[in-house]
């Protein structure tokens, strides 16, 4: 800080010094020798101590709690228990059936129904009977056929008014050749619990009906045929309609009755063009033409998509995983229903039982592009789509409160107490090894020649006076040339530093940053090109890829300025310094992040989590995701299983 303390009067943009530069220049130089002789006396090492062998500093942490949902029944939570063999069986084992106890799985999947439960049945001529299907099937000894009727309780509320459904069914019945029609206000079950079992498998019944039909109501009041399609939309906004829809035959038509018009001319829709019905054409249309077999989509895709459509439907719910419910249907696994599941873990359990393509570890990647981003929303704030994301870390279970069990991640802790000397590796030259250790004997050198020069006299035919004036005059050129002799010795090159992570809230240029954590501005640090959102980067004369400034940004300088007064919950304005890359990333987070946990890579780099910690339920929290370069993962240490939350709550 001294040899650095001289070169800040004498400017560095190019201009020439002024004579007012030039003398404050010299009368630091004299205070800056005077400074620097003072430490020779008393010397102290500048160099920083080299760490967990160059390593970050690793997170110390490990979950010990036990998961809501784990994904080997192993690690359920249970008493000590052991199942006996029922030795009047002789096969019997410990794990055969006729022990006395047995482990269940803890996400069990439910069966899928190869029939609906209740038809209503056509009589010979005119009406219907309300039968159950197994029954009729073993009267007749054949499966039945039939329409599905589809409506939302919106349109139809009162008996009266649901007359007509029954009326819909039995016509389009008949006119198919069908035996029967299904219509959720009759065939659902007598009993609350049948019910709610059988709503959450009407994709079973779609799929083994012949057609489908929709009956509609204009709620307006307004009686022209040419409302249909408002009142179509209406239909759409309900959940269950989407699985619906798709999963009826290909190439099907798809006939509308309104019940204002009755049951002549119903409106006719093809499926393949139902899309352009719903609000979210352009979305929901790749799924029909997935089902349609006219765009093959992946399963990560099909749930990613599939999401997003639910998502702009928002009436029809009746649990809060009723998303995933409706969402299940679509796949062939699927979990029982839990009543007390959250959104996310009825998802999350259905993610596990489905997933090949982890889909969780994937979304933990993500970074949104707002507070309010619901975690089904899977957007990210670098616009890239979830496939393109490769995991490097595995999802063990599901946690309370919407929080998620992981394991095998590399993580390191962030230092915001203070900055620190870091250790660094240049290499030596003739110059600079001359340099240090005439540097280093300079304080003997004085210390001698001043005892010699006052001794006086002479021995062995040389006088000691001379002697001592000779060492006292080298002392002082070396001390006089002290400033320039230490940047010398301590610029260049590095060609390997200790790796830290420093953060701290708020903004600083780079060139401050510096010299608070290398003592001088040496160039040694840049900014990051694409860490963080709020990163620039631009093309040099050579066509590198060179970081900027964050601040150049007017948007970015504008949140700098606005997060200083940041309340409660707003993002505030964060810095993360990497020693070992030397980079500096400027990011956005609510609350300070104690870790960085590498969770996937994405575009060549890796999908950093930055992490805050709440104490009282061992839960490490996303509050930000950065990218950074996959060497950094040769310095990081793994962590044990951790416990980690999309989203924290304001208190």
């Amino acid at each position: 800080m001294a040899a650095n303390w001289v070169l800040q009067s004498l400017p560095t943009d190019g201009r020439e010094a002024s004579g007012q530069d030039m003398a404050m220049a010299a009368l630091k130089w004299v205070s800056s020798c005077v400074a620097i002789l003072l430490l020779m006396i008393f010397p102290v090492s500048v160099a920083g101590e080299i760490r967990n062998g160059g390593k970050y500093d690793a997170l110390p942490y490990k979950f010990w709690g036990y998961p809501y949902h784990a994904r080997n029944p192993q690690e359920d939570k249970r008493d000590l228990r052991i199942s006996w063999p029922d030795h009047s069986h002789p096969s019997a084992t410990p794990s055969a059936p006729h022990g006395r106890t047995s482990k269940s799985a803890l996400n069990p999947i439910s069966e899928r129904p190869i029939e609906p439960k209740y038809l209503c049945f056509l009589k010979s001529t005119e009406g219907v009977d309300i039968l159950e299907v197994s029954q009729w099937r073993r009267d007749h000894h054949t499966a039945a056929t039939y329409v599905l009727v589809s409506y939302t309780s919106e349109h139809f509320r009162t008996e009266e008014e649901q007359l007509f459904l029954h009326d819909v069914g039995e016509h389009a019945a008949r006119r198919a050749g069908a035996q029967a029609y299904w219509v959720g206000c009759s065939c659902l079950g007598s009993t609350d619990d049948e019910k709610e079992d059988n709503v959450w498998r009407i994709s079973d019944v779609v799929r083994g009906a012949r057609s489908m039909v929709i009956a509609v109501a204009d709620v307006t009041g307004q009686e022209q045929p040419s409302l249909n399609t408002t009142a179509l939309r209406q239909w759409g906004t309900r959940v269950w309609t989407l699985p619906e829809v798709l999963l009826t035959p290909s190439n099907s038509v798809i006939e509308v009755y309104n019940r204002s018009t009755g049951l002549d001319a119903p409106m006719k829709v093809y499926k393949r063009n139902f899309a352009y019905l719903w609000g979210d054409a352009a979305i929901s249309r790749e799924l029909i033409d997935h089902y349609e077999g006219n765009l093959t989509l992946s399963s990560l895709e099909l749930v990613t998509i599939a999401l997003k459509c639910l998502h702009s439907r928002q009436k029809g719910f009746h649990l809060p995983g009723d998303m995933a419910y409706a969402l299940m249907g679509l796949l062939r696994r699927r979990p029982t229903v839990v009543k007390s599941d959250t959104a996310f873990q009825a998802f999350a359990r259905l993610s596990l039982a489905n997933d090949n393509d982890l889909l969780l570890e994937r979304l933990i990647c993500t970074l949104p592009k707002s507070l309010s981003q619901p975690w089904y929303d899977m957007d990210d704030q670098w616009d890239v789509s979830l496939w393109d994301i490769l995991p490097s870390t595995q999802l063990c279970g599901i946690a309370d409160n919407d929080t998620v069990i992981i394991d095998g991640c590399y993580a390191a802790a962030i230092r915001w107490k203070a900055f620190a000397a870091v250790a660094n590796l240049t290499r030596d030259s003739w110059g600079r090894l001359i340099f240090r250790y005439l540097f280093r004997s300079t304080s003997y050198l004085f210390i001698i020649g001043i005892s010699l020069a006052a001794a006086g006299g002479t021995g062995a035919g040389v006088s000691l006076t001379a002697v001592g004036a000779i060492l006292l005059t080298i002392a002082l050129l070396v001390i006089l040339g002290s400033p320039y002799i230490i940047r010398k010795l301590y610029t260049g090159k590095l060609w390997g530093t200790q790796a830290w992570f420093f953060g701290f809230e708020g903004y600083m240029d780079i060139s401050t940053l510096e010299q608070h954590i290398f003592g001088a501005d040496m160039g040694h640090l840049k900014w990051s090109t694409n860490g963080s959102p709020l990163s620039m980067h631009t093309a040099n004369e050579y066509g590198e890829c060179i970081g900027h400034d964050p601040i150049s940004n007017p948007e970015t300088a504008e949140k700098v300025k606005r997060a200083i007064n940041a309340q409660m919950g707003e993002q505030r304005i964060f810095t993360l310094v990497d020693t070992y890359t030397l980079t500096v990333t400027v990011f956005e987070a609510v609350r300070p992040p104690i870790a960085v946990v590498m969770c996937g890579a994405e575009g060549g780099m890796q999908r950093a989590l930055l992490c805050s910690y709440d104490w009282s339920t061992q839960t490490l929290y996303r509050e930000s995701v950065m990218r950074m370069e996959t060497i950094v993962l040769d310095q990081m240490s793994r962590v044990g299983r951790l416990r980690l939350g999309l989203s924290r709550n304001v208190l």
